[in-house]
């Protein structure tokens, strides 16, 4: 008597063990058609977007890539973001034909050599011209720093060049040694990056990288922070985007900037532009102005104007390029990173 009334608990307690697992699976069973509803939804949604976006009015279409564009730089703008998820961000965002901004005729310019791109820059201050391989820099003999170093970077499989340890004097200027650009947490800093050239040009690069003219006196902090986080973007992640690129880099000063011991004057921040062809032709460029007391280190919030450059500077940018398409393209501020 007492086993049946053992073997009677023991069933009641799997029927009620059993319960939760049926319940369970009915539950799941009713999701599934939800779930296939919801993906049948979705993939209609895709398609309607697709033939809104094909068979549309031009007015449409330019609202949906409007969209596209600003969807995927809220995503691919934070600094903590992976960088192969960037790149498959930057991917998606090329396609999109208005993803290049403001394009202007650019002619002929840019078949050639030269890392300069519609001509030399012009400057209103007297600066020498010294021609490397790897780079142009127009130097200001008087204050002994350079106004702009010029380069083009391509696309093509990088070098693997080492980087020397040391600078080197430039028997063109011979009033410059890499010790009058140290004092305190002012460091001599390459401005067009030895990693860059050496990648580009091989040991030619790499050491003329190192030359004192190529050199200025920049903090540590910044240095390592957003001017390598900028360095990076403009001459690894743009000549692989977009094949050919023209970089001119160099110093902001104010009226009254601080001098080091030496007589150097400290730069207040520096400027980069980047300049690109489209395939039909067309130029575009995008502009940045850092501060080397600069505390934000979102690139996007630096990007400026070309005229903006040349009031700090002194410089004329894009001589050979036709007078309305010159100021149209330097009044131009990019809305977001390229």
């Amino acid at each position: 008597m007492a086993t049946n009334k053992r073997a009677k608990k023991k069933l009641s307690s799997a029927r009620k063990r059993s319960t939760p697992r049926k319940h369970a699976k009915s539950q799941s069973a009713a999701r599934k058609p939800l779930l296939t509803k919801l993906r049948f939804l979705l993939v209609l949604g895709v398609v309607a977007l697709i033939a809104s976006y094909y068979f549309g009015s031009f007015a449409l279409r330019a609202q949906i890539e409007r969209a596209a564009i600003q969807a995927i730089n809220a995503v691919r703008s934070p600094e903590w973001l992976p960088r192969p998820i960037t790149s498959l961000l930057n991917l998606a965002y090329d396609t999109i034909p208005g993803s290049q901004g403001l394009v202007v005729e650019g002619g002929e310019l840019g078949h050639d050599e030269t890392p300069l791109i519609a001509g030399l820059p012009g400057s209103k201050t007297p600066v020498r011209v010294l021609r490397n391989n790897s780079y142009i820099n127009l130097f200001n003999e008087k204050e002994r720093q350079t106004t702009c170093i010029a380069f083009k970077l391509s696309g093509r499989d990088r070098q693997d060049a080492p980087i020397p340890d040391d600078f080197f004097e430039d028997p063109r200027i011979k009033q410059l040694r890499a010790r009058d650009l140290r004092l305190g947490q002012w460091q001599p800093q390459t401005i067009a990056p030895a990693q860059a050239l050496a990648a580009e040009f091989g040991a030619v690069g790499a050491n003329e990288a190192c030359l004192v003219t190529n050199l200025a006196p920049m903090s540590a902090a910044f240095s390592s922070g957003l001017w390598q986080r900028l360095i990076y973007e403009i001459t690894v992640t743009y000549p692989r985007r977009f094949g050919e690129t023209w970089i001119y880099l160099g110093p902001v000063m104010r009226t009254q900037s601080s001098k080091l011991d030496s007589g150097v004057p400290i730069p207040d921040g520096f400027f980069a532009i980047v300049f690109d062809q489209t395939e039909a032709g067309g130029l575009r460029a995008i502009a940045f102005l850092l501060p080397q007391d600069a505390t934000d280190t979102k690139l996007r919030n630096y990007i400026t104007s070309i005229a903006q450059i040349e009031k700090h500077t002194g410089l004329k940018f894009l001589p050979e390029v036709d007078y309305h398409a010159q100021e149209v393209l330097g009044s131009a501020v990019s809305p977001q990173l390229w």
